[in-house]
């Protein structure tokens, strides 16, 4: 209990609102009663860096940057990159939440923690350790981290408190140690740590409700992150709105949730609390397509404040949604738009492009789909190749780097779109591409 701990996000990670994850973290230790500092170094660089840097960092797959952003901060921030590593050493124990986009950064400081103070616990988590653990999971074992005390695959919050209690195995890993009871503690805690003024998107908070997802659609990464299927009580999250509006001053909550209308009635629920306790809150959220949501469910999103909702669509054919196991057929996406535009509720769709056995003409039925339905799409919200994700059930060497055709088709597709002029958000066309590195520019950010 006497142990003090940092929890890190390191570069380079979406800046715009603080992180949703370390807060889960540290509040559910703070509960705990144990010492935690809630250090977003990601948002501390951020705000350091220069337009043009700052351009690429908000970009959602930027290889160069991922792969030269440690050693470029070092050069043009020497004093603050100093600092930095002072204010970590400090500490007896530093968690970090893993991404692909700051895997590089995170590696390197913790080798160079571990260089100046050896006996300091470095403990990594998040989506990336749970993706390298489904890379293979038979023989994921941390003699292949140099300079890591505990891997934790899986959520966070349980594992961490079983470290910290000594009841972790001599493996030094955690596999998916969930909680429970989502209702444990409150987020409002980790949330008196961070300054909200740092962050671009202002008055702005991340909510998470549940945890897990209903649909197994086989391409998803993200329902690999939990087992289990778990929801916050309605008093709890409630309880933590309330706190946000008054303490906090947020205008705006972005629900982070899988799936937000897997359970109709829950849902229902959250909308008559909010109506009940707020009148109504701005917020967005991603939903799930289904035939069985009643037309009152809609109406009281909309009264509660839903301002816009992301709706996985990712394909117009039939085949290919069953293929997908989406859960709902062409049909059933055009009843579930036409309730959304009957209550005037914004959203956007994704699309995938290239999907494994997707012929011509299934590709074409997708295409037609869209601009068949224009009328009741405001915007499409993303459009990507078919990317494999390490632990999904699909033949990887069908995805868009083992299969060159399908750049073309991607490209073919948003030029039909652009075509039809439909809304669409250029940062999020082919976003989910890893970018080769530009050996020029990073020679010119070098010479700075």
């Amino acid at each position: 209990m006497n142990s003090s701990i940092a929890l890190c996000l390191a570069p380079t990670f979406w800046p715009k609102l603080p992180p949703l994850s370390l807060v889960c973290l540290g509040s559910f230790l703070l509960t705990k009663g144990y010492a935690v500092s809630i250090l977003d170094l990601n948002n501390r660089f951020y705000n350091l860096a220069a337009d043009d840097l700052k351009i690429k960092w908000l970009k959602s797959i930027d290889l160069e940057l991922e792969e030269n952003i440690f050693s470029w901060l070092k050069k043009l921030y020497p004093e603050q990159i100093n600092q930095t590593v002072e204010e970590l050493l400090k500490f007896d124990i530093v968690g970090f939440s893993c991404y692909q986009s700051n895997f590089q950064t995170t590696l390197s400081l913790a080798a160079l923690l571990k260089q100046k103070k050896p006996k300091i616990k470095i403990l990594l988590g998040g989506p990336q350790i749970t993706r390298l653990y489904f890379n293979d999971p038979e023989n994921f074992s941390i003699s292949a981290f140099a300079n890591i005390d505990l891997l934790v695959v899986g959520e966070g919050e349980q594992a961490l408190a079983d470290y910290l209690q000594g009841k972790i195995n001599e493996n030094k890993i955690a596999v998916f140690s969930e909680l429970n009871d989502l209702d444990v503690y409150n987020p409002l805690l980790g949330y008196k740590q961070i300054n909200f003024s740092a962050y671009p998107r202002k008055q702005t908070v991340s909510l998470l409700f549940s945890r897990g997802c209903v649909r197994k659609c086989v391409f998803c990464s993200e329902r690999l992150l939990y087992k289990n299927i778990r929801t916050r009580s309605i008093a709890n999250i409630i309880d933590e709105i309330a706190g946000h509006l008054a303490k906090n001053k947020v205008q705006t909550f972005i629900l982070h949730d899988s799936m937000l209308n897997m359970d109709l009635v829950t849902l229902e629920n959250l909308c008559d609390a909010i109506i009940e306790n707020f009148g109504k809150i701005n917020w967005e959220a991603q939903m799930g397509i289904r035939a069985d949501m009643p037309d009152q469910l809609f109406a009281k999103i909309k009264q509660s404040g839903c301002y816009n909702l992301f709706i996985g669509l990712e394909s117009g054919a039939k085949n290919t949604l069953k293929s997908m196991r989406k859960g709902f057929t062409p049909q059933i996406a055009v009843q579930f738009f036409e309730q959304l535009k009957k209550t005037k509720l914004y959203f956007g769709v994704s699309i995938i492009v290239g999907y494994p056995d997707e012929s011509e003409d299934d590709l074409a039925e997708s295409l037609e789909f869209l601009i068949r339905n224009k009328h009741l799409i405001p915007k499409i919200e993303q459009v990507n190749p078919f990317v494999y994700y390490s632990g999904t059930k699909v033949d990887r060497k069908k995805d868009f780097y083992n299969n060159k055709t399908i750049a073309a088709k991607v490209d073919y597709f948003i030029s039909q779109l652009k075509k039809h002029k439909f809304k669409m958000t250029n940062a999020f066309l082919n976003n989910l591409i890893v970018k080769s590195s530009e050996s020029s520019s990073a020679k010119a950010m070098e010479d700075k």
